[in-house]
């Protein structure tokens, strides 16, 4: 008996989330290392393609070569097709620039990062803190490779607070 792979519609709609407060379509399936949701298309051949992308081709269709889906809600793990839209590199980079989201602006550092999980509090009790990385990245619901950087001082190097 040979397996039918299920339509990327169904297999796409048992993978995310409402958020409520946003409206984001918050992916709850694979994600890959630079945050965005990943999704395996029917093969043969299979590949993976990014969640979001995915999103475009079910609910709004093909998506013109050479063009990128960007976020208006800038959440990389958002599927909501209301929150998506088509538009180039040079798109992108303008709506990055245009919210202070590029990484030479001071707005998109420490807490006024859109996805610091951490206050600048936290960040100088965890360079003080003894204990092993991995019980401190438990208690403060992050990585431990988050609290290594931190210790090596490689994230949140700029500390307003900090006496020079």
């Amino acid at each position: 008996m040979a397996i039918t792979a299920r339509p990327l519609f169904e297999r796409l709609k048992e993978k995310y989330r409402v958020n409520s407060e946003t409206g984001c379509w918050d992916w709850t399936a694979s994600v890959k290392r630079n945050g965005y949701g990943q999704i395996g298309t029917p093969g043969p051949p299979k590949t993976m393609i990014d969640a979001h992308r995915a999103s475009w081709l079910v609910h709004r269709g093909p998506i013109p070569k050479g063009m990128q889906v960007l976020h208006r809600c800038d959440v990389k793990t958002c599927v909501n097709p209301d929150h998506l839209w088509i538009g180039t590199q040079k798109d992108n980079i303008a709506d990055m620039m245009a919210k202070g989201r590029a990484n030479n602006t001071n707005k998109s550092r420490g807490e006024q990062h859109h996805a610091a999980k951490l206050t600048w509090e936290q960040v100088r009790s965890i360079r003080a803190d003894k204990r092993t990385q991995v019980v401190i990245a438990e208690q403060y619901g992050v990585g431990q490779g988050m609290i290594s950087a931190i210790k090596l001082n490689k994230k949140w190097r700029t500390d307003p607070n900090a006496s020079t």
